[in-house]
């Protein structure tokens, strides 16, 4: 038999890292992926997988509005084309100018969170307790304006018409259509028991109204209106617009805290939901007309128990979340008639943060018990159709309080899930996670391209700033922790033990930027080896016109020369703690050699 001589293959020696991924808190740190870290703060990847800390944030505004959270913002384009921003805090409703001027424009909110959404050229504002409207100034009742439907058409002097609109549960007004006999002075509305407001009549499309005691006398109790001159003959040309309240109704509808524009291809309609009272309920508004809340425009959706949760859209398919299942509607027209049905899409993931919900390339997303979950088909009923995509963050999240207070926001191209001063976000364009501290939101708004969040306790705004400002590296005023572990190394080889010669690391280069090199072993517990400084110039910080220097762009290759010898393990940890300081790391190399198998 021919002796055959076996060859090892050539053992590396240099462990290479130079695009880094995210946190993976789901296994042993021996066991994650080469580039995952399993403790990692204050660093998010870059567009060429650097390792970059995270800028800071600074107030909007210098002084607090208050104890308390900040209750919501918007932005809003006003009559003039002008962009207004517009902050809730307390009872008060104010705007934020460019510069930072703070302006009261109400007084009277209901001290709840604010939601807010805008048809046409109006903002509607919901404090949970009533809904208003600005359209440059307030109008602190929507019912005050609100939309009078004719109930009925095609009635006779004596009633019995044919049903047309439905009642408007935030309003109280109501018209009746009747064909004039030429005869007949009484007319039986369809209603008793009226309001106290004047009743008006219009015949024949006439501009003129005919009013109550100038033409036409009322019997409230029963709802019979007496016309001094009888009508003339027509069809439906005898309007009658009288009101009647109906307290239980109105509060359906204000009681709501969050709201949706959907209408099929076309945002035609304002659903809303959340009343603490209907809580599988959604009611929906009429064509374009946010005034107008058809007393039958109502949807239960699933089991009583289970509370709608909030909305998300999937092109032309609104999407329903509740506690514990997602549901869809559809916008169908039946001869011209719309409806809005609704199938059951998934019995096992719903969701448990109402203000969890974003919709990310088109897929909806959001903060289930177990997990955060994407919606990515709502064509089919499938437990399938949902994809998990927080596993490798999961046993961290999950952990949390208050999971059901978490709030997110869509933010260049990510995913933000905040709750107790904690961010986790979901960089959903290379799918991974990463996490940041010391950021306290009771909301989030995108602004500008720039990203706002209303603190949860004092009052105030802020605004995240980017790389490019000046003082770019700190939490009003506040350094910024930021570190990063390496997994736990073998170097492919758990069985060897393992000489490390010499780290080599590359900074990006900033204007003020540090790093804090440690490492451990299982030898050895953690410890500081090495600390370098690459400070240069930042062209966005000065005036050309009045300064001249050469500076450079490229990362600086640092090495470490260290010897520890006989381990099986290699940790290693980069960071920067510093205020107003940068850190960019751009690769990093472990020279080493094996050793021994262990014994």
């Amino acid at each position: 038999m021919a002796r055959m001589d076996f060859k090892p293959p050539k053992e590396p020696s240099l462990y290479r890292l130079d695009v880094f991924g995210g946190l993976n808190t789901s296994a042993n740190p021996t066991q994650i992926r080469d580039n995952q870290s399993p403790d990692m703060l204050n660093f998010q990847i870059g567009a060429q997988g650097d390792l970059v800390k995270r800028t800071g944030y600074e107030r909007v505004f210098a002084s607090s509005l208050g104890e308390g959270p900040i209750l919501g913002m918007t932005t809003y384009r006003n009559h003039n084309g002008g962009i207004e921003f517009i902050v809730a805090h307390g009872t008060r409703l104010y705007s934020i100018s460019n510069d930072g001027v703070v302006s009261v424009q109400y007084e009277g909110m209901s001290g709840n969170p604010v939601h807010f959404f805008v048809v046409g050229t109006d903002l509607f504002i919901m404090d949970g307790v009533k809904i208003m409207f600005y359209s440059g100034a307030i109008h602190a009742d929507l019912s005050a304006n609100a939309y009078i439907p004719t109930i009925t058409i095609s009635n006779l002097p004596v009633g019995g018409g044919e049903p047309y609109e439905d009642f408007n549960l935030i309003g109280n007004g109501f018209s009746e259509l009747y064909s004039g006999d030429g005869i007949s002075t009484e007319y039986q509305l369809s209603l008793k028991g009226l309001d106290n407001i004047l009743v008006e009549a219009v015949i024949d499309g006439s501009s003129s109204s005919i009013m109550e005691g100038n033409g036409l006398t009322v019997n409230r109790e029963t709802g019979k209106v007496t016309f001094t001159t009888a009508p003339t003959k027509g069809t439906n040309n005898v309007k009658i617009t009288a009101f009647k309240s109906f307290p239980e109704f109105v509060s359906r509808i204000y009681n709501c805290t969050q709201s949706v524009l959907y209408g099929g291809a076309n945002d035609t309609r304002v659903f809303l939901t959340g009343n603490p009272d209907f809580p599988n309920y959604i009611w929906r508004s009429g064509l374009y007309e946010p005034t107008y809340f058809p007393e039958n425009g109502f949807y239960k959706v699933g089991d009583d128990n289970e509370k709608v949760m909030g909305f998300s859209k999937q092109y032309d398919t609104l999407i329903i979340e509740k506690e514990f299942s997602k549901w869809n509607m559809q916008f169908e027209l039946n001869e011209g008639v719309p409806s809005f049905p609704i199938k059951p899409l998934n019995n096992n993931v719903g969701t448990i943060a109402k203000q969890s919900v974003q919709l990310v390339d088109n897929s909806p997303i959001s903060l289930s018990k177990n997990g955060v979950y994407i919606l990515v088909s709502s064509n089919v009923r499938d437990e399938r159709n949902v994809q998990h995509v927080s596993e490798v963050v999961d046993r961290r999240l999950l952990n949390e309080s208050n999971l059901d207070k978490a709030i997110s926001i869509d933010y260049n191209k990510k995913y933000w899930l905040a709750l107790n001063g904690r961010v986790y976000i979901y960089d959903y364009q290379i799918n991974e996670w990463f996490m940041y501290d010391n950021i306290h939101p009771s909301c989030f708004l995108e602004k500008d391209g720039y990203l706002y969040f209303g603190s949860n306790t004092d009052g105030l705004v802020y605004r995240f700033k980017k790389s490019t400002e000046s003082d770019a590296y700190n939490d009003d005023g506040q350094a910024i922790n930021a570190y990063w572990y390496s997994k736990l190394i073998n170097f492919g080889a758990f069985e060897r033990n393992k000489l490390v010669k010499r780290i080599f690391y590359s900074l990006l280069p900033g204007a003020r930027t540090s790093c804090n090199l440690y490492i451990r072993t299982d030898k050895k517990g953690e410890r500081l080896i090495d600390t370098h400084r690459m400070d240069s110039f930042g062209f966005w910080l000065f005036d050309f016109s009045k300064f001249s220097f050469e500076t450079s762009d490229i990362p600086q290759s640092i090495a470490k020369k260290i010897k520890e010898k006989k381990i099986t393990h290699f940790q290693l940890k980069v960071e920067n703690k510093e205020l107003d300081e940068s850190l960019g790391i751009n690769s990093i190399g472990l020279k080493h050699a094996y050793q021994n198998e262990v014994k």
